[in-house]
């Protein structure tokens, strides 16, 4: 195969296939009557000057055209086809048969050397598209790196705050609160640099955070999820659900004031419906840094392209989130 794979060996291959074809095409046509051996051999004379003039024409477009020396192109390419119309004469020639005129001969080599700079323009068109989609790739995975990177000392810092003001109230529901994190964390560190994970790891990523959060919060505080119908078996990506119950959990609700955060994830075949609803809290100082949902809805462009629709719904008394997404 390494044999293959060099330039000589390749382009000997196809000349040879396209020696065959003119030879076959040649003795089907009103020529036959000739024999297929004198088919090969005036095919044979028609085409040695062929190969001159394609890699000749490259050349010319590579330091004449491509510099955008236009005149001195023309030139050359003109007289490129005029070596091969002289060659393909001398060739003739030797073999005492007339061929073409030199008129179809002059068409036919013009033919050909727009053929060969079209298909190299071709080649280079696919070759540069195909590097573009590489690089797109490339700095689509890398984005998204940093993006899952970004997600983890934002949510620290959020929770490291929370458990602060919990142990000085209670230092042993501050302990545990603490345990819960260590297993979020866990789950951060373990999963974040993969590209796929189970719904149900997800799911228990989810539930660690909801408990840790319930820590903090009264019986004032109704707090419902269901998971029940979800297919935890499918694959999705990382830490994409966690920064929109962090938000609801942030803003949704207070220590002493009523308030709700209802959780749901459902599967239906491949589609998947995740909602979050949560109380409004008026007159509440939070601070809003919006980095954890720009994040995610930056990899949701990123993983599912077209494949997901985000709604985020806000009135005075509630806050939603909607997310499909097609897995």
């Amino acid at each position: 195969m390494e044999f293959l794979k060099k330039r000589w060996v390749y382009h000997s291959l196809i000349w040879g296939l396209i020696l065959f074809v003119f030879a076959g095409m040649t003795y089907s046509s009103a020529y036959h009557s000739n024999g297929f051996f004198q088919c090969f051999k005036d095919s044979l004379i028609f085409l040695i000057p062929v190969a001159p003039i394609v890699y000749l024409s490259l050349w010319a477009k590579e330091y004449f055209f491509d510099k955008r020396q236009y005149f001195i192109y023309f030139l050359v390419a003109a007289g490129i086809v005029a070596i091969g119309v002289l060659l393909y004469e001398f060739i003739d020639g030797l073999d005492g048969e007339m061929g073409n005129p030199r008129s179809q001969n002059i068409t036919n080599y013009i033919f050909f050397q727009l053929i060969a700079v079209g298909i190299q323009y071709f080649k280079r068109g696919i070759v540069n598209q195909y590097q573009i989609q590489e690089l797109r790739a490339k700095t689509a995975e890398t984005e998204l790196n940093a993006l899952k990177a970004q997600l983890n000392p934002h949510f620290l810092f959020n929770t490291l705050n929370n458990i602060y003001a919990i142990n000085h109230m209670n230092a042993e529901k501050g302990s545990e609160m603490i345990m819960e994190l260590s297993e979020v964390m866990r789950y951060h560190l373990e999963f974040s640099k993969v590209g796929k994970v189970k719904l149900a790891d997800e799911i228990q990523l989810l539930n660690s955070y909801i408990k840790l959060e319930k820590l903090r919060l009264r019986e004032t505080c109704d707090v419902q999820i269901n998971f029940e119908n979800a297919d935890e078996s499918l694959m999705i990506s990382p830490l994409l659900f966690i920064p929109f119950v962090e938000n609801a959990f942030k803003h949704g609700t207070h220590p002493t004031k009523a308030c709700f955060v209802h959780i749901a994830l459902k599967t239906i075949g491949n589609k998947l419906l995740f909602t979050v609803r949560n109380s409004m809290i008026t007159n509440r100082k939070v601070v809003k840094t919006n980095i954890g949902l720009a994040n995610t809805k930056r990899r949701l462009a990123l993983v599912f392209p077209e494949k997901h629709n985000l709604q985020i719904d806000q009135n005075e008394e509630e806050h939603s989130v909607e997310l499909q997404i097609d897995l």
